[in-house]
């Protein structure tokens, strides 16, 4: 919560500073969608199933100004009720809730240099709302907030080269002294080259800080890792943009990384893999990567692993969307396979009008090696939606 009022009130001061100096123009898009599904595991431990009904409203804010300022906010905020929540401990009249919200802004103060910023909040109560945030959940997790935060300064060195410096954090917390309260800070400095005007070539440096949250730095967390800076990390990287076509682009980036801590040195390698692809109709977009991250199992470093893949498209009233995705978390000095699931995602939406739309999405996640709780961890869902965005409105 005190993430997202101090993200709305930097957005009120440069919204104030903007008007007063120069012309902006604003454009605000409100929406609502109301929602009704079945999930077929309420609790992701195995318990029972129930059916739901949610009622999402949501604003969409554009901003234009001089030096080509440009900010997008996107924000929502949900409320939902099971048809029986008495069957699960909770009262008659219990509602969950969660909330979203999306920021980001780029503005050029001179030729040669370029500021962007980036910034994502989630939070959710479960029985419900986590589906479909594809993260390695444990049953009993039924409160998750979810934080990304990017900065980065673009100085032009030349017609084909300049110097990238920014910094990333990530934050994942769940309820008071769970193991998986964390966070990450990764700053580094990137020197970019184009050799030709499909191929670019890039050095990075990057550092990453990983902290436990909720408990003393000399103490251990309840069944987790101490409190306080857990372990760094110092990554040499390279990489290599090319652009497959107009809309398509190939990159790949990796390099060595030297993780220090308390426990012992250790060198592994770390990668990415990404194509992307735009039209005025579809979007497609395929990662691979292997790196160092977060996760909800324990605070401190983990070895992440994902392949995911997503398409979106839409022609004429038909528009949709399609999310896959394998995910692996293990321990950095263990030997074993970690844990491992996958997620998935299809919607089909038809446009009514303009502003109206009518959909239905399946959704499911899973564990895949946890043989004691496999059969709790192994969500299916079903939503009908119905869905109003307004235009424009200035």
């Amino acid at each position: 919560m005190a993430t997202r009022s101090q993200l709305f009130a930097a957005l009120a001061v440069l919204l104030a500073a903007q008007a007063a100096s120069a012309k902006v123009y604003v454009t605000l898009r409100p929406r609502l969608s109301l929602m009704a599904g079945y999930d077929d595991n309420v609790m992701l431990d195995g318990r029972a199933m129930d059916s739901y009904g949610q009622a999402i409203p949501g604003l969409k804010l554009d901003l234009f100004g001089e030096h080509d300022l440009r900010l997008d906010l996107d924000c929502q905020a949900g409320i939902a009720r099971l048809a029986h929540p008495e069957r699960f401990g909770l009262s008659s009249t219990a509602f969950s809730s969660n909330e979203s919200c999306a920021l980001s802004t780029r503005g050029r103060f001179s030729p040669r240099d370029t500021m962007r910023f980036m910034a994502r909040t989630t939070y959710a109560q479960d029985p419900f709302a986590i589906a479909g945030l594809g993260l390695l959940l444990r049953p009993g997790q039924s409160q998750i907030f979810v934080a990304k935060v990017g900065l980065e300064w673009e100085h032009a060195l030349s017609p084909r080269s300049r110097l990238d410096l920014g910094s990333e954090a990530q934050g994942l917390a769940f309820q008071s002294g769970d193991p998986g309260n964390g966070y990450l800070l990764a700053p580094y400095a990137r020197y970019v080259y184009a050799s030709s005007l499909r191929s670019t070539w890039e050095l990075t440096g990057r550092e990453q800080l990983f902290f436990g949250v909720g408990a003393n730095p000399n103490a251990l967390a309840p069944k987790g890792a101490p409190g306080g800076l857990l372990d760094e990390t110092h990554a040499a990287l390279g990489g290599y943009v090319y652009k497959l076509t107009p809309y398509a682009d190939l990159s790949v980036r990796g390099g060595p990384l030297l993780l220090t801590s308390s426990r012992g040195d250790r060198v592994m390698p770390v990668g990415r893999f990404e194509i992307e692809t735009v039209t005025p109709s579809t979007a497609l977009h395929l990662t691979l990567i292997h790196d160092l991250m977060i996760g909800p199992t324990t605070a401190g470093p983990l070895v992440g692993d994902i392949a995911e893949l997503g398409w979106m498209y839409e022609v004429g009233h038909l528009s949709g969307h399609l999310r896959a995705g394998i995910y692996r978390n293990a321990g950095v000095y263990t030997q074993s396979v970690g844990s491992i699931g996958y997620t998935g995602e299809v919607a089909v939406d038809w446009s009514l009008t303009r502003e109206l739309k009518i959909g239905i999405a399946g959704l499911r996640d899973a564990r895949l090696n946890d043989v004691t709780i496999e059969h709790q961890v192994d969500r299916n869902v079903v939503q009908l939606r119905l869905a109003w965005e307004r235009a424009r409105f200035e």
